[in-house]
């Protein structure tokens, strides 16, 4: 979705191929770009800061890093579970609410950047990955929290009768049943080796790990109940995933089209006026995110409609391949550029200035205008 999905929704709203290929390169990077742990100094002296704006889990390192409550707050808040702001506890504002009032504010904010900002383009695609996500990731908060925690046997799914054996699936790759102790049993046994301490914060769970893959299956039909429903301030949850990114397709598109209509870059931006959401797409994504497929098979269906001429470009039109390597190459080569101000053209460095300046706005901005502080 983050990839070959907001390709196609760029594409339909009127962006150039080119345009849309770096917005949803940008989207998909913000999984992929694990950081540096020391800057790429350049001869001329200028420093290269990498921030990484995710962490795989499944590593020793990962496995640490998503217990690192200054990791939690530095990468998971601000780029995959935007906090909604609702209730009244910190741990309620924290938790992501679908297309919140502050989603739509930081949609806002970073639109009004587009025309002034070299990484604009970038900035998007970050943008369209953190929108995307309140769609899918809402329900569950960017930090190790009890509201976060889900009674394992009420994970039901319609469509997915082997629940037992994907959660099993899942939790094996930690080595036990229970993520959240996982967590804990993981991070104590490694402790004599690293020297690493267990956070006591660290006692709720991350994310929706509670529940597996299951938010990012897009045709899932399931259901689960909360730990502490009282705290959560949920009951049992019902969540159609193909409904719920239907909802996101219409909204990155209609955040596309307006930056294909921004003042001064239609001829930049676009190449055509586009296709209206509800005439021409609508039926066209619910076709998709009902497909019952693997990752693979599903990207090749979006790849397969954008070459048919369905989102808008000309038939024969085909999706560049996603490939992270180029551009954590390009962020390796910025110390063998000519001179340090070359970087402003490389859009792996344009995107993680975007990077910097969205985890800003979110943390020191957006944070504290609905009451929720955490740095």
């Amino acid at each position: 979705m983050h990839y070959y999905g907001t390709y196609a929704l760029a594409r339909a709203a009127g962006l150039r191929p080119e345009v849309a290929q770096t917005i949803a390169t940008a989207a998909q990077y913000v999984d992929d770009s694990i950081g540096l742990d020391k800057a790429i100094v350049h001869p001329d002296g200028a420093r290269f800061h990498i921030d990484a704006t995710s962490h795989h889990p499944f590593s020793l390192q990962g496995l640490i890093q998503n217990n690192n409550l200054d990791d939690q707050q530095l990468v998971w808040v601000p780029f995959h579970f935007l906090p909604g702001g609702e209730g009244q506890t910190q741990s309620r504002k924290l938790m992501c609410t679908k297309n919140s009032k502050f989603a739509q504010a930081m949609v806002d904010h970073h639109i009004g950047l587009a025309d002034t900002q070299f990484f604009a383009l970038e900035l998007m695609g970050i943008t369209a990955h953190v929108y995307a996500d309140t769609f899918a990731h809402y329900g569950f908060s960017g930090v190790s929290s009890r509201v976060n925690r889900v009674i394992p046997s009420s994970i039901r799914a319609e469509n997915n009768p082997d629940v037992p054996g994907a959660l099993s699936r899942f939790f094996a790759k930690f080595g036990a049943q229970n993520l959240l102790a996982n967590f804990r049993t993981q991070l104590y046994s490694i402790i004599g080796t690293t020297g690493t301490e267990l956070d006591p914060a660290a006692t709720g769970a991350l994310g929706h790990g509670a529940v597996a893959t299951f938010p990012d299956q897009p045709y899932l039909r399931w259901s689960y109940d909360y730990e502490m429903p009282d705290q959560s301030g949920m009951p049992t949850m019902k969540r159609n995933n193909a409904q719920d990114y239907e909802e996101a397709a219409a909204a990155l598109h209609a955040m596309f089209r307006r930056v294909a209509n921004l003042p001064g870059k239609g001829d930049l931006y676009a190449d055509g006026p586009g296709l209206d959401f509800e005439k021409d797409i609508r039926l066209r994504v619910r076709e998709i995110f009902a497909v019952e497929k693997p990752t693979a098979d599903r990207i090749e269906i979006w790849k397969a409609n954008v070459t048919a001429g369905r989102f808008g470009g000309p038939p024969g039109e085909q999706i560049p391949v996603y490939d992270p390597t180029q551009w954590q190459n390009a962020v390796a080569g910025l110390k063998d550029l000519p001179r340090a101000q070359d970087a402003t053209t490389v859009s792996a460095y344009r995107f993680h200035r975007a990077a910097s300046v969205h985890r800003n706005y979110v943390l020191l901005e957006l944070l504290p205008r609905m009451g929720a502080f955490i740095i």
